[in-house]
This record gives structure tokens, sequence and C-alpha cells, in this order.
């Protein structure tokens, strides 16, 4: 307990957010269990995630989800005039 309060306090400090990393205690368990199931299925290869349409889709969304913003503002702060 007092390893998750002293976790508690550092997020607090430095204002990170607290939601996404309960979501994430919560969600991770099962995605990896799922990943895990997926990955079972398709007899250990890795591509199993990009053969079908869907999967392949729903890969690239979070793709672009997780990198877009960071490299949108990267190319906002290259072409601010200095």
């Amino acid at each position: 307990m007092l390893g998750v309060g002293l976790v508690g306090v550092l997020m607090r400090r430095f204002d990170f957010p607290t939601a996404p990393v309960i979501v994430g205690m919560i969600l991770g368990p099962l995605a990896e269990a799922q990943m895990r199931n997926a990955l079972s299925i398709g007899e250990g290869h890795w591509s199993v995630f990009i053969e079908r349409p869907m999967a392949a889709g729903l890969l690239a969304l979070v793709v672009a989800v997780l990198v877009l913003p960071r490299a949108l503002a990267l190319w906002r702060r290259a072409r601010a005039p200095t």
C-alpha cells in the first residue's frame, strides 16, 4: 500500500492524469488475454493482426491516434515563425 500511495503522490506532484492509469489497470489484463488468444489462434504469427481488413483498419486507427497529435504538434512548431 505504501508503494501505491507513493505513486499516487508522485502522480499528483507531476500533474499526471489518474483516469488513464486506472482505465489501463482495468483493461490491460483483458487486452493482454485477448492478444494471447489471437496469437494462439494464429499459431504464434503476428501477421494475424493485419491479415483481416477490420483488424488492420483498427490497428491503423490506433497508430494514427497515438502518432498524429505529436506529429502535428512538431509540424506546427517547425512551421511557426521564430
